[in-house]
């Protein structure tokens, strides 16, 4: 009952913030920005999609062989079969799924094969963080940001101060420090750390405290990855190289656009809509992209036509769709799992990983 409720939920949230933005849109102006694609930017921009694809895997690799030895096919297969899951259900399924596929692949048991990626999102931090530290100290806006009426379909202008987006870029980025400390402290010093968090979080409440720190024990199994400096250094490192493949992709599609941007604009874009698309919400994470886009690039070119930019937000999206479809479908008939598999996948896998956070709590 609960994953329907998810998804209902998800289906609203996407509706609300695609009739908010699209609600007063000027259609021929969309249809001539994308009449007027250059589409070999389009071509060139998938480049960076394949590729982030491929370093993603080679990044989990150096994880998942602290605990065995894997094929870089059967980690393929694991990652792109629970893309397919995160733009096709709701509340993030693609996770629990991953982990499910990587045990039915490898053998490996579930409990570690969901600490492993739990461990390979906490590397990706990494990436994301250097991002935002570009996003932030690139993109310094000194007036306040003014988002026209047309865009939101509102009777006025949206104005909000320069400080609004530079705080929240800030505190988005010390909390993700904030998260990769607590994980180096957790390998570290476990008992120590389990017991600070526990002592701050107890002040909220008890029961976050224990679901909390139940967490960081799971997550703690798969931290000896950090035994290996090398293996650590090579998964960090390719998170980087991931996220550089993100901001080439989005350098192709403004470059399609023809658009005169600043050249931090990918960063900036790239800053919110990961804030935007971490929370559960629609599948394909309809509304939740497409808000973020047009806003980022609002803010940095605030001459810009409102419906280009929202033509760029819808193009932008569609891109990466096929892709991730075609893979997931791929590895989902290769390897057996059938095309009505992900369904059945996304229930046991989240009946596992509740099973699991349950015996660990016990």
């Amino acid at each position: 009952m609960k994953k329907y409720v998810q998804a209902v939920i998800g289906i609203i949230i996407g509706a609300a913030l695609i009739w908010l933005l699209f609600r007063d849109t000027n259609w021929e102006e969309v249809g001539q920005a994308i009449k007027n694609i250059r589409w070999g930017w389009i071509a060139v921009g998938h480049i960076p999609l394949f590729a982030s694809f491929i370093f993603r895997v080679i990044r989990w690799k150096y994880i998942v062989r602290s605990v065995q030895p894997t094929s870089l096919r059967n980690l393929a297969s694991a990652t792109q079969i629970g893309f397919l899951a995160n733009f096709t259900l709701p509340g993030r399924a693609g996770e629990a799924i991953r982990a499910l596929v990587l045990t039915r692949l490898t053998g490996i048991p579930f409990s570690k094969s969901f600490a492993l990626v739990a461990l390979d999102r906490v590397t990706d931090l990494f990436g994301l963080i250097a991002v935002m530290l570009v996003a932030i100290f690139a993109f310094k806006p000194t007036q306040d940001v003014v988002i026209p009426p047309e865009t939101f379909g509102t009777p006025n202008a949206i104005t909000f101060p320069p400080e609004l987006y530079r705080n929240g870029a800030i505190g988005t980025g010390l909390f993700l420090v904030i998260v990769i400390g607590a994980f180096v402290m957790l390998y570290i010093n476990k008992k120590l750390a389990l017991r600070i968090a526990g002592a701050i979080l107890g002040v909220v409440s008890k029961k976050l405290s224990d679901f909390i720190t139940g967490m960081m024990e799971n997550f703690a199994e798969g931290l000896h990855v950090f035994r290996s400096p090398v293996d650590m250094f090579m998964s960090i490192f390719f998170s980087l190289v991931t996220w550089g493949c993100s901001i080439l992709l989005f350098y192709a599609t403004l470059e399609a656009f023809n658009m005169d941007y600043p050249w931090y604009t990918p960063f900036v874009v790239q800053a919110v809509l990961s804030v935007f698309i971490a929370a559960p919400g629609a599948p394909g994470f309809v509304g939740q992209f497409h808000v973020p886009v047009v806003i980022c690039l609002i803010m940095v070119m605030p001459s810009m036509n409102v419906n280009d930019a929202k033509a760029y937000a819808i193009i932008s999206h569609l891109i990466q769709l096929p892709p991730i479809f075609l893979l997931g479908l791929y590895f989902l008939i290769t390897d057996n799992f059938g095309l009505g598999s992900l369904g059945s996948l996304a229930s046991e896998g989240q009946k596992l990983s509740h099973e699991k956070g349950d015996s660990d709590q016990s």
